[in-house]
């Protein structure tokens, strides 16, 4: 069974692994329209599991993203609970599953379903599923706010470029556990550099959080005999909640 505790390590040590230089672009593919997929198939080949590979940096270096004095603040009070030995009352650690953008980079794997106007992802940590539409529609007037936000996308050459906003307020920016502003926006570059290698480059829009949008750019490995496991949270949640709800200190493991 997966460790919540082993998970949030990663996800601290990985927010710098593949951050890379803020308003720098990664070196995309030379695209021609000619290989652009038809918005109902034939779709790319993009079958199999796809794993995150933490040894392989972004390729525009490691700068962390450029907070604003809010998020300065958030980020010091939770250093100070951690250096009491104390852990914030965070949605994640009672089993919420942490949404867009974290699933995108989480040490868990990936896998895309393609079918006539939509592009599925499915991520394994905690089942989570976004639905891409790629039927030429655009973003709701008026977006809902979920875990995984209002998600479009298109094809530019072979990148499926994916815009992403209504995101809820109880998922973390990608950095650190900090939470983000209500109007993050999410732009995401994804195309394969290699037949068993991807590329995610996302660039993260949030006026609340970040004094500049935030790039990053994450490698993925193809394996394409493997299957995705079920991932249930609830089946290994070290914290609990009191009455109040809140992360009970007396009942962490």
């Amino acid at each position: 069974m997966k460790s919540i505790s082993a998970m949030l390590v990663v996800l601290l040590v990985i927010a710098g692994l593949g951050a890379t230089a803020q308003g720098q672009s990664a070196q995309k593919p030379a695209n021609s329209s000619s290989v652009q997929p038809p918005p109902n198939g034939p779709f790319p080949d993009w079958g199999g599991i796809w794993t995150p590979n933490f040894a392989v940096p972004g390729p525009s270096g490691g700068d962390m993203p450029s907070l604003t004095p809010q998020a300065v603040a958030q980020l010091k009070l939770m250093e100070a609970a951690d250096a009491r030995n104390e852990e914030p009352a965070t949605a994640a650690a009672n089993c919420l599953p942490p949404g867009m953008p974290t699933i995108m980079f989480m040490p868990y794997d990936l896998e895309f379903l393609f079918t006539p106007g939509k592009v599925t992802i499915i991520q394994e940590a905690y089942m989570q599923v976004r639905h891409v539409y790629m039927d030429g529609r655009s973003h709701p007037a008026k977006v809902d706010p979920t875990f995984n936000g209002h998600s479009i996308g298109h094809w530019e050459g072979s990148t499926l470029v994916i815009d992403t906003v209504g995101l809820g307020h109880k998922t973390p920016i990608g950095y650190n556990r900090l939470s983000h502003g209500p109007n993050l926006h999410i732009v995401e570059h994804i195309f394969l550099t290699d037949p068993n290698t991807m590329e995610i480059d996302m660039e993260l829009i949030d006026p609340d959080m970040l004094t500049k949008p935030w790039h990053t750019v994450h490698t993925f490995t193809r394996h394409r005999e493997w299957d995705q496991l079920e991932y249930i949270c609830e089946e290994n949640n070290r914290n609990q909640i009191d009455e109040t709800g809140q992360v009970s200190p007396g009942l962490r493991k």
